[in-house]
């Protein structure tokens, strides 16, 4: 399976899932009295001459296993009704087209009609598959654009594939707020190699009918904040291949949105703040705009301090803990105040502060520290022992 069918997978399953819960078992949707059943799936195969079809379907139903695959083949009515949908269209409606059954291609995610006894197949709603990458080049000589996909695993290298564009494509662009407007109509012009861009593909998988942008998130510490000028510097940690790190600055735009998240992984924990609210030292989520020029939005937070916990005092409510200064060298102790309210995890589960065993060499714990690092947020142990 290449790399961007991998990305159409997950998304199958949850489509699936949802088909699942929504269409009972005797296949009728709730609340439409005698509605024809309905079955979801991806197409595996298409023989328009015999009038078959056979389709990938994710029983989420069954117990242990939510992603079954399931085979199913059907055959087609003479008459069947085949319709494509638009992908992103105008105002969030997607505009029918009619097509033919042989228009359909291995890959294309389908809603079949079926009969009421579900032996043929009446009607089908065709969409083209979705895929997800890294924008990597736009010739706009061609109209087309060069997506990277990462590889599955460590070993495997990012692939990278060519998609031409229709010429009535749309270009929404997300400014990564995540509000009711934050989608907007948009340009090819408007995305900078570097966005995060998800293509909506035709049913021949050739070109991209449209096109959703949003910009990168960058993770790192606060190293400075220029309240003056708008900027802000980050000491980035290196990537998953060792490359990279450094510092990076980043212009905030005017009205960047600035999220505090106390650290203790509570429904409530984020609360919208001030950028003079943003200490240094703090670690910091930056999602930028689809060209890269500005930072949109800002979410801090504590940063995390892996360390081996050598004693905790629950009456005066501090913990010591001894942290690795290098390699090679002395740990090094200190005592620091926890929060009157601190989140104590213990493998995974809601634990308290006198639940904490310390071993004799000390317990290995990650502790997530307040924003403005005096004190310890939350404590997440994980014994393994």
């Amino acid at each position: 399976m290449s790399a961007p069918n991998r990305r159409i997978v997950p998304w199958l399953f949850a489509l699936a899932t949802v088909v699942a819960t929504q269409i009972p078992a005797n296949g009728q949707a709730p609340g439409r009295g005698a509605a024809r059943p309905e079955v979801r799936g991806v197409v595996k195969a298409v023989d328009a001459t015999a009038g078959m079809i056979t389709v990938t379907l994710f029983d989420g139903r069954g117990g242990g296993d939510r992603t079954a695959a399931v085979e199913r083949s059907y055959p087609v009515a003479k008459m069947v009704e085949v319709v494509v949908g638009g992908g992103i269209g105008r105002g969030g409606y997607s505009v029918a087209k009619e097509a033919k059954l042989s228009d359909l291609t291995v890959g294309v995610t389908v809603a079949l009609t079926l009969t009421t006894d579900q032996a043929v197949v009446e009607g089908i709603v065709a969409e083209g598959p979705q895929v997800r990458g890294v924008l990597k080049t736009v010739d706009a000589g061609k109209n087309s654009l060069t997506i990277s996909f990462p590889g599955s695993s460590r070993e495997q290298s990012a692939e990278e594939k060519t998609y031409t564009l229709a010429s009535d494509a749309e270009v929404a662009i997300d400014d990564g707020r995540g509000r009711r407007f934050s989608i907007k109509e948009g340009k090819l012009a408007d995305i900078a190699a570097g966005a995060m861009v998800t293509l909506r593909l035709s049913l021949d998988q050739m070109q991209a009918v449209s096109i959703q942008a949003e910009g990168p998130s960058m993770f790192g510490i606060v190293k400075s904040l220029d309240l003056s000028k708008n900027l802000l510097t980050l000491s980035l940690g290196p990537g998953r291949d060792g490359v990279g790190g450094g510092e990076r600055i980043f212009e905030l735009a005017s009205d960047t949105t600035v999220l505090l998240d106390d650290g203790k992984g509570r429904r409530l924990s984020i609360k919208e703040g001030k950028l003079s609210d943003v200490p240094t030292g703090a670690a910091a989520n930056v999602r930028l705009t689809a060209d890269q020029r500005f930072a949109t939005l800002l979410r801090v937070e504590g940063p995390n301090l892996p360390a081996l916990i050598k004693a905790v005092d629950a009456t005066n409510g501090t913990i010591t803990i001894a942290t690795r200064v290098g390699r090679g060298e002395t740990a090094e102790e200190k005592t620091l105040p926890l929060v009157k309210d601190v989140r104590v995890v213990i493998d995974n589960n809601e634990s308290k502060l006198a639940d904490i065993k310390v071993f004799e060499n000390g317990t290995f714990a990650m502790l997530r520290l307040s924003l403005d690092q005096k004190a310890v947020q939350s404590i997440h142990v994980g014994t393994g022992r």
